[in-house]
């Protein structure tokens, strides 16, 4: 999608009959009426209406990630939006050559042409000309009932039944989010037993580090250069030298040195392997290494499982997150600040020594895990969190996910949803 506005003209005498609308306010008419319209069809002639619009994206790839559907003929589908003014425009904005694209499962635009489009990857997205959407207001104040009811119909097939009342909405999120809590602590359970528990931990928590964009480098990053060998290399050196050269190795390593790769530990990675379009300045790769290497410069002495272990028996969760925050001592914005350092408490570190606690027959161990991570409060809101809340709850209810287990709750339902497609 670009944000210009149209031309004036198709081309020389022909007048453009699109409306004067960009493409940036057109995505946000998406956003706000797609799920509340009745209008929308395909360029055959089925029925679309949609669940979910989709989370808007923020790197390089379409317009809306992960949208909920339901195409008359099709049923339930999953997958991205892309938005044009044309859809020609799919065509000469490169689309159809670029893999991020493979995943769109619509097609909208103001102007529908004659041409299919088509991804990298062979499919024909359907078209769905959304002239209509500019016009149909009608379900404007009916505050999505009809998609809330279709998706409490799709997460009752799950075991979550469509609450009447706020607390016991409460109640549904508090399960879902012990069950994605679960989820992870099985999924870590399995890898243990063909990886030290140092090891296990350093890739999960690297891979956290990369957030949505650099998930999968950063995990090749983790194993390319194991917590062992970084905090044998950290011990051999004075305290206040050991950050700078963890940072230079993983750098190096991490294909954004310049100087060659340090031995041992093979062959870097590219840097093109790192996406950095849209990628905020507070979590460029380059700042999240450098907070991992203080992480294994901070714990090389007794190790990573043992200084979490530590930090999570005080039953606080604010000992725990200030373990995993990494400041810059230059004053500038942190490498790992609390927010962050949060969401890899939740979802990596409580996990992980639950699971390695169930493993050992440690019941009372892997509770207490548990019961830290229900203490812990809010994490910051996301997409998902966000619009998923408004998409489940009745108006009036208020913010009921006012807690970590809740709002990763949300995130449960919303992989349950993605899912049944």
């Amino acid at each position: 999608m670009t944000t210009s506005r149209h031309d004036e003209t198709e081309g020389p005498g022909r007048p453009d009959t699109i409306p004067p609308i960009s493409e940036a306010q057109l995505a946000r008419l998406w956003l706000r009426r797609a799920a509340r319209s009745h209008a929308l069809r395909t360029e055959s002639g089925r029925r679309v209406k949609v669940l979910y619009p989709g989370r808007p994206g923020v790197t390089a790839g379409p317009d809306f990630r992960n949208a909920l559907l339901v195409v008359e003929g099709q049923g339930l589908v999953q997958g991205d939006v892309e938005v044009h003014l044309r859809q020609r425009d799919w065509q000469s904005h490169g689309h159809h050559n670029d893999p991020n694209y493979n995943g769109v499962a619509l097609h909208v635009a103001l102007r529908a042409d004659a041409e299919p489009s088509r991804t990298e990857g062979g499919a024909s997205p359907p078209t769905v000309n959304l002239r209509g959407l500019l016009d149909d207001v009608r379900a404007e104040d009916e505050s999505g009932s009809e998609v809330r009811a279709r998706l409490w119909q799709i997460l009752a097939q799950h075991g979550y039944r469509r609450p009447q009342r706020a607390e016991q909405m409460a109640g549904l999120l508090n399960r879902a989010g012990d069950a994605r809590f679960l989820s992870h602590s099985r999924r870590l359970q399995m890898l243990m037993p063909s990886l030290e528990p140092e090891q296990t931990l350093w890739e999960s928590v690297c891979e956290a580090l990369g957030y949505r964009h650099n998930r999968h480098p950063f995990l090749r990053l983790a194993a390319a250069v194991p917590f062992a060998a970084l905090a044998g290399a950290a011990r051999r050196l004075p305290e206040e030298k050991r950050s700078r050269a963890l940072a230079s190795c993983l750098l190096q390593m991490a294909g954004f040195g310049s100087g060659p790769p340090p031995r041992g530990f093979g062959s870097p990675l590219d840097a093109g392997e790192w996406r950095l379009f849209r990628v905020r300045p507070p979590n460029h790769p380059r700042r999240r290494i450098l907070g991992a290497a203080h992480l294994a410069a901070r714990f090389a002495d007794r190790g990573l499982v043992a200084e979490m272990q530590q930090a999570a028996a005080t039953a606080r969760p604010a000992r725990l997150t200030d373990a995993l925050t990494v400041q810059d001592a230059a004053g500038k914005s942190a490498f790992i600040g609390p927010a962050r350092a949060k969401d890899v408490a939740v979802n990596v570190v409580l996990p992980f020594l639950h699971g390695r606690r169930s493993l050992a027959g440690d019941a009372r161990g892997a509770e207490a895990m548990l019961d830290l991570y229900r203490d812990y409060g809010n994490l910051t809101d996301n997409e998902i969190t966000r619009e998923l809340a408004t998409a489940l709850q009745e108006p009036g209810w208020g913010r009921v996910a006012d807690n970590a287990r809740r709002q990763q709750g949300l995130i449960h339902l919303q992989r349950l949803l993605a899912g049944a497609a």
